[in-house]
This record gives C-alpha cells, sequence and structure tokens, in this order.
C-alpha cells in the first residue's frame, strides 16, 4: 500500500498544486490566527494553558477538511493526492519548528501529515456490498 503511495504514477498535477497551495494557506491562517490570540490576551491566560492543544486539533482538522477536497476532485487515486498535497503544510511547519528550534513543534507536521492522509481516505468512494444492481 505504502509503495502505492510514494510514487508519482497516476498524479494529477494541477490537483496536487491546487492542494498544496490550500493546504499552505490553511497553515498560514492558523499560524496567524496563533500570532493573534497570543498578542491580543494581556495575560495570554486561556491561550497560554489550552493554545497548543487546540492548535493540533485545528490544524489537524483543516487539513483533513483540506485532504478531503483534495481527494473528492482528485477521483481515481484520493489518498495519493491528499498525502502529496499536505506537503504544503508540512514542509512550512517542518522548516518553522527547525528555524525556532522547538521539539515540541515536531507534532505540527505530523498532524498535518495524518490530516491529510485521513481526509484522503473519507474521499473514497465506499465499497457496496451486496447483489450487483441490475
Amino acid at each position: 500500500m505504502f509503495k502505492d503511495l510514494l510514487n508519482f504514477d497516476g498524479i494529477n498535477w494541477w490537483t496536487l498544486l491546487g492542494g498544496l497551495g490550500l493546504n499552505f494557506v490553511i497553515t498560514v491562517i492558523v499560524g496567524l490566527g496563533s500570532v493573534y490570540l497570543q498578542a491580543t490576551e494581556p495575560e495570554g491566560g486561556f491561550f497560554t494553558s489550552f493554545g497548543a492543544p487546540i492548535l493540533v486539533l485545528g490544524l489537524f482538522l483543516a487539513c483533513t477538511l483540506a485532504g478531503f477536497i483534495v481527494g473528492k476532485i482528485a477521483g481515481d487515486v484520493p489518498v495519493k493526492h491528499a498525502l502529496w498535497s499536505s506537503m504544503g503544510a508540512v514542509v512550512p511547519l517542518l522548516v518553522g519548528s527547525i528555524v525556532f528550534m522547538n521539539p515540541n513543534t515536531l507534532m505540527f507536521p505530523v498532524m498535518a501529515l495524518t490530516g491529510g492522509l485521513n481526509g484522503g481516505m473519507l474521499a473514497m468512494p465506499r465499497r457496496r456490498y451486496g447483489p450487483p444492481p441490475r
């Protein structure tokens, strides 16, 4: 299964580029939202306590939605397109965690990758069990 996911056979490049852009925009919006929430609270009470879990959950759900949208557009291989398009979120998050030298932020690229994979799995057509239609 992973051998098929990690090659570029059957990739629609326009769909992949659109998915990369969508995931990048989602990452920028989540990052700017977290900076805004950190800057607006005077003592930083709520965001200091619950900010990281909310960011992880928000990033996961946003990348899941993006993976679902890309998977529905992709057609034949939705999981492959969703997985590769989640790199639009993984690469900037990974670069940011390396630049800031914070090992705690390494969970963000992992959540973006698993969210994209999850969205692609949700976009797969359902199997129909039972007798074939007439």
